[in-house]
């Protein structure tokens, strides 16, 4: 993945870690679908994802998500993964995006 034209330190999508998914969640026992970027995220980039994946939980079917240095985990029965990774693909390209855009 490329960086965003205009904006080089906004955090890149390296890949994922999709594990076995199952019918229910739990936190606690259950492995989560991990998104690894190539930098941490900035504080602001921070509340841009927050308030644009809590948008998105119920469609995706999350039940929850956290963030963890370079990492985000998502964790929910979600059936399609590929969907997952293409949405999450799209929301850090799209903050990047908005990140770089004039107010």
């Amino acid at each position: 993945m490329n960086p965003t034209p205009g904006n080089p330190s906004a955090p890149r999508l390296l890949g994922f870690d999709v594990p076995g998914l199952q019918a229910t969640v739990d936190h606690a026992e259950d492995e989560a679908i991990v998104a690894m970027l190539d930098v941490a995220p900035s504080v602001r980039w921070l509340q841009v994802f927050h308030r644009r994946v809590d948008a998105l939980k119920g469609e995706l079917g999350l039940a929850g998500v956290q963030m963890d240095g370079r990492t985000i985990r998502f964790f929910g029965s979600v059936a399609d993964s590929r969907r997952l990774a293409n949405e999450i693909a799209g929301l850090i390209k799209d903050i990047a995006q908005e990140l770089c855009s004039p107010p």
